[in-house]
């Protein structure tokens, strides 16, 4: 229903982007009309909302289309396309600026239902949502407030006071906002009619990471869909005093709004987060995952495991997590219920996993399988060293290198300079395990071979090597798409570049465990390349997580290799042997 829907959605957005240019309008003057349109069909009763509305739209057969599409729906899935028709109407950098990209409502009941299965009461606890864009969680908190005051036999006075008092958000986009308001006085629909109170509520516009800290410690839940994006130097320079703790290199705007969520609870409050699954892994937020085993204990850990259709424009992978805020103090680990989550809410419980408090990736289970997996891979400490090998990433940019690049061997061959050397590139690298090279012209237009300056360049790979794909995808076959450069290259050339989206790992010895061609085996196999599943919350192969692989010991996996087994087999009986 949701993809259906979602194609029907698009279609009115068109739409209503048509009807915007025609009466050069902006987006809170389309969707405030339509607001108008909609309140006046179903909420004749509510007051009008601060939003700017054009008479004249309201019978535009597009903006009665998208509201009849809206008022099909139940309020929460009503309140989503509308907030989400918004910020399709926007200017495309003003909305990547303020990462709009909002809660599918399925997610939102399983993200509730889980806060009320680890003890929340909705009747008494006080909630905030630093990221409220157009009330994706609000609404839904305050229909689950009500329902519980209800039962316990609260007036429709109490439960607007009750409400008013205990519910907060946070928003930098006015809009978003107004939206919020008026879609909690929808929730409250027939207790704002029988009582004739219009609340303004609590929420605030302005930026939550620094207006949040006048409410430091103040709630017993946090529940947020934070903005997601790479900051820049100056943009995280005004957090960095505030944010310390868990800012790293160049970090992601989510990471800062992880540790504002904790620093708004009380102790013993709940916290529930719906972000990308980077932070399980990344190096970048190494002290991210520090703080929070510092800060918290981890209740559940939900992956979603359809990244597709999940949120409007983004294809990341997303995780759900829930977290109680403990005393300050790291704890070595911390056990953790692990669920995989379908988009439509539904999930199944794959177990427990350990999360090391080092900074270390966090290893995740994707299925009730890997389970076993880690627990028998997390006895082994060896890693691609033990092996002889080091990891390197690749050091042309093919679109910032100004170094002259040649289409092909006999182009190359043109210009004499011993220090032109082939150009590997991550298309060059096949599912199989085959490395494409001849030095003939590429279909592709990629270059083969790159003029490095001189000869002893130090960017040029001289020692045998296996060479795999950067960039990848879960639905990939293979997260590790590795290949050993074969001996032929090096003896007719000395050495070669790789391009920025290829991870190299040289030897660093003579005579390492196994020959690249071996090693390049060992990872493609189907419990190596499961486990780096695990341990990967993004789509790039990167160094970081490479040196974390759990792999064989060396002398076992040669054993039964000589007994002769194949290499995944004998992989995976060394592995359970540890």
């Amino acid at each position: 229903m949701f993809q259906s829907d979602k194609t029907q959605f698009h279609r009115l957005v068109r739409d209503l982007r048509a009807v915007m240019l025609e009466y050069q309008l902006g987006a809170d003057a389309v969707i405030g009309s339509a607001l108008k349109k909609w309140c006046s069909n179903s909420f004749p009763k509510l007051p009008q909302s601060s939003l700017p509305f054009v008479y004249t739209l309201e019978n535009e057969d597009s903006v009665c289309a998208f509201v009849n599409f809206v008022k099909e729906q139940e309020l929460l899935e009503s309140t989503y396309w509308f907030s989400s028709a918004y910020a399709q109407l926007l200017e495309k950098d003003y909305r990547k600026r303020l990462a709009m990209f909002f809660t599918p409502p399925a997610l939102t009941r399983r993200l509730l239902d889980d806060l009320s299965a680890n003890g929340v009461d909705f009747a008494d606890s006080s909630f905030c949502d630093p990221a409220c864009g157009g009330g994706a969680f609000l609404a839904p908190i305050a229909m689950r407030m009500k329902e519980e005051l209800f039962r316990k036999g609260a007036n429709s006075y109490e439960i607007i006071d009750h409400i008013n008092n205990k519910l907060l958000g946070f928003d930098k986009d006015i809009t978003l906002c107004e939206l919020s308001r008026h879609f909690l006085l929808m929730a409250l629909y027939e207790e704002v009619v029988s009582t004739e109170i219009h609340p303004n509520f609590q929420i605030y516009h302005g930026d939550s990471l620094l207006k949040g800290m006048d409410f430091m410690e103040r709630f017993d839940v946090v529940v947020c869909n934070p903005p997601f994006r790479k900051m820049s130097k100056i943009e995280y320079n005004k957090y960095i005093e505030k944010f310390s703790d868990v800012i790293e290199a160049q970090p992601n705007l989510y990471s800062l709004f992880f540790a504002l969520c904790i620093n708004l609870l009380k102790k013993k409050g709940t916290c529930a987060l719906i972000t990308p699954t980077s932070f399980l892994s990344g190096q970048y937020f190494s002290k991210l995952r520090r703080f929070l085993l510092s800060q918290t204990r981890i209740l559940y850990i939900g992956i979603v495991n359809d990244r597709l259709g999940v949120f409007i424009d983004v294809s990341q992978e997303t995780t759900l997590t829930l977290a109680c805020r403990e005393d300050s103090g790291c704890t070595l680990t911390n056990e953790t219920k692990v669920s995989v989550v379908s988009r439509d809410g539904n999930y199944v419980d794959v177990g427990a996993c350990v999360l090391p408090a080092c900074g270390a990736a966090w290893p995740i289970p994707r299925t009730e399988s890997d389970v076993t997996l880690l627990k028998n891979t997390s006895k082994s400490s060896v890693s691609l060293a033990d092996y002889g090998y080091a990891a390197r990433v690749g050091a042309f940019v093919w679109n910032r290198d100004t170094r002259t690049t040649y289409a092909s061997a006999e182009s190359a061959s043109k210009e004499y300079s011993d220090a032109i050397v082939p150009l590997l590139w991550s298309s060059d690298i096949t599912q199989d395990g085959r490395l494409l090279f001849t030095g003939a012209l590429k279909t592709n237009n990629e270059h083969c071979f790159v003029n490095m300056g001189k000869k002893d360049h130090p960017s040029i790979i001289k020692k045998f090597c296996v060479i795999l794909q950067r960039v990848t995808s879960n639905s990939q076959s293979r997260r590790l798409i590795a290949a050993a450069v074969p001996k032929e290259l090096f003896e007719t050339y000395s050495g070669f570049v790789g391009e920025n989206h290829t991870v190299i790992l040289e030897q660093i010895v003579i005579e390492p465990e196994l020959a690249p061609s071996q090693f390049a085996e060992l990872l493609r196999t189907p419990i190596v390349d499961r486990y780096f599943r695990c341990i990967s919350g993004a789509t790039n192969v990167s160094i970081f997580e490479l040196n974390q692989l759990r792999l064989p010991e060396p002398a076992k996996l040669k054993y039964y290799l000589s007994q002769g087994n194949n290499m995944a087999d004998s992989a995976r009986k060394a592995l359970e042997e540890m």
